[in-house]
């Protein structure tokens, strides 16, 4: 592989990391959960709008792991493509700047609803990203 490959496998992976770390924190352990048992309490009895089918505490667990889903088939895609042919990226410029898009778009999420490690790693997979495409552009 050579090294725009690896910059984008990189960036691919960290974002793999990411979502499965997220992942395990949602369904083990208490690390995403509200520090207020009050909270959890109020979100188990509380139904939403759209349905009474669910309620916000089973929506908030689905909307953790779903968000773990997206980043770990992101980051994996990234990983899968660097891997066999990087220069699809140049050859598709649509789907570079989709997955640059995704990681900008996870990042500016990170910014204004969540904490500086998430914040830290996305910025870096960000910078993994544009490094590697543009070496892969210029080469």
């Amino acid at each position: 592989m050579n090294w725009p490959a690896t910059l984008i496998g990189l960036a691919g992976s960290l974002m793999t990391v990411l979502g499965s770390i997220h992942l395990l924190y949602t369904l083990c352990g208490q690390r995403l959960e509200p520090t207020d048992p009050a909270l959890i309490a109020a979100m188990r009895r509380t139904p939403m709008h759209i349905t009474r089918e669910t309620d916000m505490w089973r929506a908030w667990l689905g909307f953790n792991a779903s968000h773990s889903l997206g980043a770990i088939g992101f980051g994996t895609l990234l990983v899968g493509v660097a891997t066999s042919d990087a220069r699809l990226f140049a050859n598709h410029p649509l789907l570079a700047i989709w997955a640059l898009l995704m990681v900008a778009g996870y990042l500016w999420i990170a910014r204004t609803c969540w904490f500086s490690v998430p914040r830290r790693g996305l910025l870096t997979a960000l910078c993994l990203l544009v490094t590697g495409l543009l070496a892969l552009l210029l080469s």
